[in-house]
Parts: structure tokens; C-alpha cells; sequence
């Protein structure tokens, strides 16, 4: 019974895993199509630079995690592979 029980969980941590990557992959490609239509050349304002510098950011906080829920996912696959 307690086999089957950490089965079950370890198959919601791997959906939840599954749904943040791929949520965050959705979010970092918007994230993409918004930086290449945003004016770069032209002299703006100085809040509007560090806008764009703090998308510049988000872009690898969103890589960064979506390598990190995915190998969580690949965690997850193993443990359950591994259970009776």
C-alpha cells in the first residue's frame, strides 16, 4: 500500500514538473516574440532601458527554471521506473 501511495506521489510531482515546464516555456516564448518586436536602436527613456535590461533577466530566470522542472521530470520518470 505505501509503495502504491509514493507511486501516486511521485506522479504528481512529475505532472507538476510536466505543467511548470511547460507553462514556463509558453511564457518564455511570448517573452521572445515581445524582445525581438521592442526598439533597441533608438535613444529612449531610461526607465524603458532598464525595462528591457529586466526582460533581458527574466528570459534566463525562465530557461533557467524550465532546465530545472524538466530535470525534475526526468527525476521523477526514474523513481517511478524504479518502484515495484
Amino acid at each position: 500500500m505505501a509503495q502504491k501511495s509514493l507511486k501516486e506521489s511521485y506522479q504528481k510531482m512529475l505532472e507538476w514538473n510536466q505543467y511548470r515546464a511547460e507553462e514556463n516555456s509558453g511564457s518564455l516564448k511570448k517573452l521572445l516574440q515581445l524582445l525581438s518586436e521592442l526598439d533597441r536602436e533608438s535613444e529612449a527613456d531610461e526607465a524603458y532601458e532598464k525595462d528591457i535590461d529586466d526582460l533581458e533577466s527574466l528570459k534566463f530566470i525562465y530557461e533557467t527554471g524550465i532546465r530545472k522542472f524538466e530535470s525534475q521530470v526526468d527525476k521523477y520518470k526514474a523513481l517511478i521506473a524504479q518502484l515495484p
